[in-house]
């Protein structure tokens, strides 16, 4: 037999009695669509199956009408919320959306049960999408991913304690809210030890050009306490094949961090004498966006 969750409908008896006699009906609920139908079907008068030629008294239809909705009443869909149950952010002053986090609703009520859920948030800043979830039979599950824009927040006013409220008007236990905590770090300001590095290297007359010493520059985020400096370090121009190695050419520093960048150069033999530059750029989101590094090579 097919469990009782999978079937999409179920019949329920009912009886009235009048003067006359008895009526009696069923009343199926029907939950094959994304929202439950009542049907009344299969009628029975205090005289037979009811026909065309026999009346229909008001106080029967008004019972018939009871018990669609005792039937509303005693199938009511449950919010289970999560995971998780709130939610956490970090985001920087004004950088704009964050990654989402996904959160996880399912219909815990009882079977014949339909969850459709409207998801509202406190604050414009704090995005739920969907909005909507529907059609959700009992233990089936959908899922809303939210979002924080930090275009409007700042640091100082931080940690901002906002809420998502999930609504179904039939739920047994609606609305459920969801805390929403926002950290909010203030700006990075990207910084480089040094502005210029060169490379000095004599051209032999024959052969490969012999080892030049690595050097080094300093990335720094002078930052105030609390920012995060994510960067990275590119050649603006591409070509500079006699600049092998940038190592590390990412990196992540907290507030007053520093790490250390190599470069390696290696010119091809077919390199004349004369004064080659690159320029590195240092980026990350900041408060001045990058900062470049000129690198020179001089043949002589």
């Amino acid at each position: 037999m097919p469990l009782a969750s999978n079937l999409k409908t179920h019949d329920y008896q009912f009886e009235y009695a009048v003067p006359a006699g008895k009526w009696k009906w069923t009343t199926r609920l029907d939950v094959s669509q994304s929202n439950p139908i009542y049907t009344i079907r299969d009628i029975i008068s205090p005289y037979g199956l009811l026909r065309d030629s026999i009346p229909l008294p008001g106080v029967v239809v008004s019972a018939m009408a009871e018990s669609i909705v005792e039937l509303k009443a005693n199938f009511s869909p449950h919010i289970l919320v999560g995971p998780p149950t709130s939610l956490t952010f970090v985001v920087d002053e004004g950088r704009g959306y964050s990654p989402s986090q996904g959160v996880i609703l399912t219909n815990d009520g009882v079977y014949g049960s339909i969850l459709g859920v409207t998801i509202t948030s406190s604050a414009a800043y704090v995005r739920p999408v969907p909005a909507n979830i529907g059609n959700l039979a009992i233990n089936e599950s959908g899922q809303f991913d939210v979002d924080v824009s930090s275009t409007t927040l700042l640091a100082l006013s931080s940690p901002y304690n906002e809420t998502l409220t999930v609504q179904d008007p039939g739920a047994t236990n609606s609305p459920q809210v969801i805390p929403v905590t926002i950290t909010v770090r203030p700006k990075a300001t990207v910084a480089t030890s040094i502005g210029l590095l060169t490379f000095t290297v004599v051209k032999p007359l024959i052969g490969s050009f012999p080892a030049i010493p690595t050097q080094a520059f300093s990335v720094q985020n002078l930052g105030p306490v609390g920012s995060i400096l994510d960067f990275d370090v590119n050649k603006l121009t591409g070509l500079s094949d006699w600049l092998i190695g940038i190592t590390p050419s990412i990196g992540q520093l907290a507030s007053g961090g520093s790490q250390v960048t190599t470069l390696t150069v290696d010119p091809p033999d077919n390199l004349t004498q004369g004064v080659y530059t690159e320029t590195l750029r240092v980026s990350g989101y900041s408060t001045n966006t990058y900062v470049d590094v000129e690198i020179q090579l001089v043949i002589t």
